[in-house]
């Protein structure tokens, strides 16, 4: 997995389908704020649309490199 340490306590990761129950959560709760800048967000309504849209951009995302 690509992981970049920013310091002792701070580092970046991809997301992962383990990643999809607390990302749910968490835009769930913004959900109106985010939808704004993030008009996908119409199509998530429980947590396997979260594991579908992690899956999906991380497809494309290797399938790129």
């Amino acid at each position: 997995m690509l992981i970049h340490k920013i310091d002792d306590e701070v580092s970046l990761r991809l997301f992962n389908v383990g990643d999809a129950e607390e990302f749910f959560n968490l835009i769930i709760s913004s959900k109106p704020y985010l939808k704004e800048w993030l008009g996908w967000l119409d199509y998530v309504e429980k947590v396997e649309d979260t594991v579908e849209t992690i899956k999906s951009r991380l497809q494309s995302l290797f399938n790129i490199i």
